[in-house]
C-alpha cells in the first residue's frame, strides 16, 4: 500500500525547511487551552473542532501531504493548474477557496508573480514563513459567507469541497463565489465523486457505506457531476466542463501509482469515520484495505475528475442559454507537468 515516495512533491520546494516550517505550523497551538478548543482527535487522527463544518477528513500533517500528492496528480490529469484559460495581466487578483496546505497557490503565486493571492481555509495549515510575497493566507469558513466585498477577485478557484459543504448550502456558496467575483471574471470549480469506477465486490461494498455516511451527514457525494448547473443557477454564462479519467494501481503506470498512494492516505483518513460507520475492528478494516487494494489492480479501477467554468456577466448582459461546452481529457497529458513522470497509461473516460 505504500507504493514509492514520489520525487515530484519536492519540486514544490527544493529544501527541507519549507516541509519542517509547515510541519511546525501544523502542529503548533497556542497552549493546550487553545489546541482543545480548535482540534479534536479521532482515532489519533487531528480534526477540526467547529460545530458548523461537516468535514470529515482530518487535518494533520498525515492529511497535508496526502493534499500535496493530490495535487500533483490533478494538476497532471487537467495539463496544468487550472481549465480556464489563466491570464497574469488580466488576473490581477485571486481567491482560492479550501486552500489546505496552499500547494495550488503556492505554485501559482510563484509563477505570477504581478498577482495577488488569497487562500483560505477553516484551518490554518499552510506555510507561515515561507511563501512567496504575493501569496496570502486567511482562516474562513466559508458556509457562514466570505469576508470580501462585493467584485473583488478577478480569479476564483475551489476544488475538492465535496466532503465540506453539506448539500444544502452548495447553491449558497456558488452565490458567495459569484458575489466576490469581478464582473467578466471567471470561476473555476473542480470536484471527484466518493465513488470510484471498474470496481471489485469488497470496494462497492464499503463505497456505498462511505456514500450513505455522507447522506446521513447531508452531503451530496455526486456533486462532482452537477458543477456545470450549480454555475449557470448563480448566473455565470459560458459554462464550459471538462472531465478526465486517473488510473489507480501499478496498471497506470506512473500516475497510476502515485493515485494509488493517494487512495491510500485517503483510506487511511477515512478509518475512524469508517470504523464508526460499520463497527470494524482496525485488523478488521486494514484487512479490507488490502483486498480493496488488490481489486485495484485486478478490475482496473479508475476514478473521474470533472471541472466547470464559466464567467461573471456584466450587469448589463444576461445569463447565456447556450448549451454548456464538454471537453474529455485522457490522463495521457504532457509528462513534464509532473516533473519527469513518462510513459502514461491512459484509459478512455466514462461519463458518469
Amino acid at each position: 500500500m505504500n507504493g514509492y515516495t514520489p520525487s515530484v512533491i519536492a519540486s514544490t520546494a527544493n529544501n527541507e525547511s519549507f516541509y519542517q516550517q509547515r510541519a511546525n505550523t501544523i502542529h503548533s497551538t497556542n497552549g493546550a487551552k487553545s489546541a482543545q478548543q480548535n482540534f479534536r482527535w479521532i482515532d489519533g487522527r487531528r480534526h477540526h473542532n467547529n460545530e458548523d463544518a461537516v468535514y470529515v477528513l482530518p487535518n494533520d500533517i498525515d492529511e497535508m501531504d496526502r493534499l500535496h500528492l493530490q495535487h500533483y496528480v490533478i494538476r497532471h490529469a487537467f495539463n496544468g493548474n487550472t481549465r480556464a484559460k489563466f491570464d497574469g495581466k488580466i488576473h490581477k487578483d485571486v481567491l482560492d477557496v479550501g486552500c489546505g496546505p496552499g500547494t495550488w497557490i503556492l505554485e501559482m503565486s510563484t509563477e505570477h508573480t504581478e498577482t495577488n493571492f488569497t487562500g483560505i481555509d477553516i484551518s490554518a495549515v499552510w506555510p507561515t514563513e515561507i511563501r512567496p510575497r504575493n501569496c496570502r493566507f486567511q482562516v474562513v469558513n466559508a458556509i457562514q459567507g466570505l469576508p470580501f466585498e462585493d467584485n473583488t477577485f478577478d480569479f476564483v478557484y475551489q476544488r475538492f469541497m465535496i466532503l465540506a459543504y453539506p448539500a444544502k448550502d452548495w447553491p449558497f456558496i456558488v452565490q458567495e463565489l459569484v458575489r466576490v467575483t469581478k464582473p467578466g471574471g471567471i470561476i473555476e470549480l473542480t470536484e471527484m465523486p466518493v465513488a470510484t469506477s471498474s470496481n471489485g465486490p469488497e470496494l462497492t461494498k464499503i463505497l456505498d457505506v462511505l456514500e450513505r455516511g455522507c447522506i446521513s451527514k447531508g452531503l451530496d457525494p455526486k456533486v462532482a457531476r452537477k458543477l456545470d448547473i450549480l454555475l449557470q443557477e448563480a448566473g455565470i454564462k459560458d459554462v464550459k466542463t471538462s472531465h478526465t479519467s486517473i488510473e489507480i494501481g501499478a496498471w497506470g503506470k506512473k500516475v497510476g501509482q502515485l493515485m494509488r498512494e493517494n487512495m491510500a492516505g485517503l483510506w487511511s483518513s477515512l478509518k475512524g469515520w469508517l470504523k464508526e460507520l460499520t463497527g470494524m475492528t482496525d485488523a478488521q478494516y486494514d484487512s479490507m484495505i488490502k483486498r480493496i487494494f488488490v481489486e485495484y489492480e485486478d478490475y482496473q479501477c479508475y476514478v473521474n475528475c470533472y471541472c466547470a467554468w464559466g464567467v461573471k456577466p456584466h450587469p448589463t448582459e444576461h445569463l447565456s442559454t447556450s448549451p454548456v461546452a464538454s471537453t474529455t481529457l485522457s490522463s495521457q497529458t504532457d509528462p513534464s507537468i509532473i516533473g519527469g513522470i513518462q510513459g502514461i497509461s491512459a484509459r478512455q473516460p466514462v461519463v458518469m
